[in-house]
């Protein structure tokens, strides 16, 4: 028996794994139990050519971050040891337990979200990290997406990512050895009789059977380099169809890409070869502050295109640097020996400009994501100068000029840029409220040199992780609902969404004469509405099926007022609108156009949070307005949940013998229904 862990951001993430192997597995046996009240475990017995197999997988939903030490040892000091140095953490690392340790063997992040604009970059910053630390990473991505219009959901247009965005993970690949990849799977969406944009897409693109195999193949140690390649061949494809119509006047075609590719040219030299367009930004009038106006222009006047104009970054070719310090010295003043910096001719310097910052002050979160960037496509050792134009806080403003190695230590905002600029102009109003106006140049070289210095030393052994958590948690909450629907009890149930924090907000299913009908791209909270946790779809409790919609919370104080009347509403509201895509049990999916009516099914909803409470929580009822309470208690010592349901309708009451008596049936005694 060979052992193993999926250490997840919650359950959501391990399942997802979990599903992607067992896909690649001939099973012999699949036998789940749990290790800890945590860990739900999972022991396979399979064959994979020929051979067979029995392993033992551990799922730990739920990672020691924002300040709170879930498990007794961080998963992620095995990067962080190896240079992994941003704030960035994947939705899975899979490891390997063997005895008193555990080796980190590759990483996985999901996305089901619109990758388009600044939202394709969003997430470099994980990948440039977990990659420079030398730890494989799979950027799994659900392709294709549509724009919805927000008050009719109505599909606008398909939206796709600026080809650099993948061909980053190429690049980055490329001249460091570190394998990263962007691995494509078909979405819900991808409908080409629908959509005669997708009607020349070619569908080997698409990698689950090589994703399947690559996972599995990592945790048998076997060799994967024909693997890689074969993932980043397909990597190079995507590239190549996203730009097929680009204008060359513009940005980079297919053939430019290839060429980058196929040879040993890079982004910068290619731009700089080819030099067919210049690097244009623009900035919306009401954040145009100082004199960001004036250095655009200059910028537009000797600045080089990288990849695209509409990428928020270009290229100073070497002989135009000494112009450009220039020009910049004489609109915002540097000392001396920072001009003679930035006109040293020897290597191109990267423009990179960005808001960084909402009218408030607070971080613009797509930002952190194009440093890493820019990184990924021209490599960590280019000279990069991030201009700032979005509103600053003063207390920031005076760290970045007094105390940089602290700035950068307090934010991980701040160490994504700290870490890899060389040069900061700032032209940005100071908050809060009207504090002024700062204009500054800095050299920054010194403060990213202490991060990139970090290199991988290729030991990604840590301590086994103890099974028992230092303490419980929604993770927990939101596993025990998952667990005890979709795998203790699962017969006459359906889980329709499972959201945890962190989780999956891709789509939502009901199951309605046979079929599934899934609404995707699930709109945000409203003032009178809130997005589940937890649908879970019931069958035979009444004369039609029951919805029970769940809000889980680590204690009960965290319960909104209202919160049962505001589920409701949610799924109200996404019921007035046709259903996003419809399968027939077994089927594919299809383009639907079903309406489907909230009368056709009985709601329920309900809080869930861990409390050592026993009598039943009146107030929650009556402050929540809630139809059902959960209430779970770890019992450690016995090593059971103990978990108290409480109702106000005869409909919950329902719902409570259909949990006992399919517990009862199904024989699992880690849940005991008091």
């Amino acid at each position: 028996m060979e052992y193993f862990r999926i250490h997840g951001d919650n359950i959501v993430e391990c399942e997802r794994i979990l599903n992607y192997l067992k896909d690649g597995m001939n099973i012999i046996s699949c036998n789940r139990d749990f290790s800890s009240l945590a860990c739900p475990r999972v022991r396979l017995s399979f064959e994979h050519h020929s051979v067979k197999y029995d392993w033992c997988i551990e799922l730990f939903p739920g990672f020691n971050k924002s300040n709170r030490n879930r498990w007794e040892n961080n998963i992620f000091d095995a990067l962080k040891k190896n240079g992994s140095f941003l704030d960035e953490t994947p939705d899975a690392i899979i490891t390997k337990v063997d005895g008193k340790n555990e080796t980190v063997l590759y990483a996985v992040e999901f996305c089901s979200a619109l990758q388009a604009g600044n939202q394709a970059w969003q997430r470099s910053g994980r990948a440039y990290s977990v990659g420079r630390a030398g730890c494989p990473y799979i950027y799994i991505i659900d392709f294709v997406k549509y724009e919805l219009d927000t008050s009719t959901r109505k599909r606008k247009a398909l939206r796709f990512p600026n080809a650099a965005v993948p061909y980053s993970y190429i690049s980055f690949s490329k001249y460091t050895d570190n394998f990263i990849v962007q691995a494509y799977v078909k979405a819900e969406e991808f409908q080409p009789a629908y959509d005669r944009k997708l009607r020349d897409f070619d569908e080997t693109i698409f990698a689950v059977k090589e994703l399947s195999e690559y996972m599995i193949l990592k945790m048998l140690s076997k060799n994967t380099s024909a693997l890689e390649k074969q993932l980043l061949n397909k990597n190079a494809l995507m590239v190549e169809w996203l730009s097929k119509e680009n204008k060359r006047s513009s940005s980079f075609d297919s053939k430019d890409w290839q060429a980058v590719y196929e040879t040993k040219a890079t982004v910068i030299s290619h731009s700089i070869d080819t030099h067919r367009f210049k690097f244009i930004k623009s900035i919306a009038e009401k954040s145009a502050a100082g004199k960001s106006r004036e250095f655009l222009e200059i910028v537009k006047a000797l600045s080089v295109g990288m990849g695209s104009k509409d990428l928020p970054f270009g290229l100073i070719p070497p002989n135009k640097r000494k112009a450009f310090a220039t020009e910049i010295t004489k609109l915002y003043g540097a000392d001396e020996e920072i001009s003679l910096k930035i006109a040293d001719g020897h290597a191109p310097l990267v423009i990179c400009m960005v808001k960084g910052f909402k009218p408030r002050g607070d971080d613009n979160r797509p930002d952190r994501g194009i440093l890493p960037l820019v990184a990924m496509l021209s490599s960590e050792n280019a000279e990069i100068m991030t201009f700032i134009y979005g509103p600053l806080l003063k207390t920031n403003f005076d760290y970045l000029c007094k105390k940089p190695a602290e700035l950068a230590r307090r934010s991980g905002f701040w160490r994504v840029f700290m870490a890899l600029s060389d040069y900061f102009v700032l032209d940005v109003p100071l908050l809060p409220g009207r504090a002024g106006h700062a204009e500054r140049i800095i050299y920054n070289a010194p403060i990213k040199k202490t991060y990139t210095e970090q290199k991988p030393n290729g030991n990604y052994q840590l301590p086994t992780i103890p099974v028992t958590p230092n303490s419980y948690h929604e993770d927990d909450v939101d596993t025990v609902i998952h667990s005890l629907f979709r795998h203790m009890i699962p017969r006459g149930c359906f889980e329709g969404l499972c959201n945890p924090p962190g989780g999956d907000w891709s789509g939502m299913s009901v199951v309605l004469d046979g079929k599934e009908y899934r609404w995707l791209s699930l709109p945000r909270v409203s003032t009178d509405s809130k997005r589940p946790d937890h649908v879970i779809e019931l069958f035979g409790i009444n004369n039609k099926p029951t919805l029970l919609i769940i809000e889980s919370k680590d204690r009960k104080i965290d319960l909104e007022n209202s919160v049962g009347i505001h589920l409701k509403a949610y799924l109200q509201y996404l019921f007035s609108f046709t259903a996003s895509v419809e399968r027939a049990e077994g089927g594919s999916w299809e383009i639907s156009n079903a309406a489907i009516n909230e009368d056709y099914f009985n709601m329920v909803s309900a809080g869930a949070y861990i409390s050592d409470e026993i009598t039943s929580p009146s107030e929650i009822f009556t402050r929540c307005q809630c139809d059902m309470v959960f209430v779970l208690q770890p019992d450690t010592t016995a090593g059971k949940w103990n978990l108290r349901v409480f109702s106000n309708t005869d409909k919950g009451n329902a719902i409570k013998d259909y949990i006992i008596n399919g517990l009862k049936d199904a024989g699992e005694t880690i849940i005991n229904v008091l």
